[in-house]
């Protein structure tokens, strides 16, 4: 799975900025051809993190406004998508709920995250996480996404937490919240 460019996320802040973003819009913003801004659209929008609308692209909608396993409203700089085989798309909020949902579907063909210091996509399984460091964003346990597993212990060591491989976070995630299940009932 590739990070998007730096053209895509200036997209993706016109699009947050603005709610919806044209392609002739796109096209004069970002002195581009229309096959371009078409390609960038394309990619956006495979990759979950921006809906197609009519004659452009907007902000997520439905599922992918709201995170897909507790509900509160996504955060691109936290998001977690998930793509099936059969093309559906899910976006959690963070990376702790984007572990969560992994365990619970099935036909994954995908699932990105977002480097916590740089804003970029990778790959969820090819990450490191860093688990309940005093940087609580989102859910609990806190679970932050990096790219490098030096940028997660350097990270780790500033504020905190534990670094887990893909396998071991999302396992050390279920374990938390089966704990916090049962003296919460």
């Amino acid at each position: 799975m590739s990070n998007p460019s730096p053209r895509q996320r200036e997209i993706l802040k016109l699009v947050n900025q603005k709610g919806e973003i044209s392609v002739d819009d796109l096209r004069q913003i970002l002195d581009i051809s229309q096959a371009t801004a078409y390609r960038e659209i394309q990619e956006l929008a495979r990759l979950g993190l921006v809906a197609k609308v009519a004659g452009g692209i907007g902000r997520l909608r439905s599922s992918r406004v709201n995170c897909v396993q507790c509900g509160r409203e996504n955060n691109p700089r936290t998001a977690f998508a998930i793509e099936s085989l059969d093309g559906d798309t899910v976006v959690a909020c963070c990376a702790h709920c984007g572990l969560m949902a992994l365990t619970r579907r099935e036909n994954v063909s995908s699932a990105t995250t977002t480097d916590f210091l740089y804003s970029r996509l990778l790959n969820a399984s090819q990450a490191w996480y860093v688990l309940e460091s005093s940087v609580s964003l989102c859910c609990q346990p806190s679970t932050l996404s990096f790219s490098d597993p030096e940028d997660a212990r350097r990270f780790a060591l500033g504020f905190g937490g534990q670094v887990f491989a893909f396998d071991q976070a999302q396992q050390k995630v279920r374990e938390k919240m089966a704990f916090k299940q049962v003296f919460t009932l």
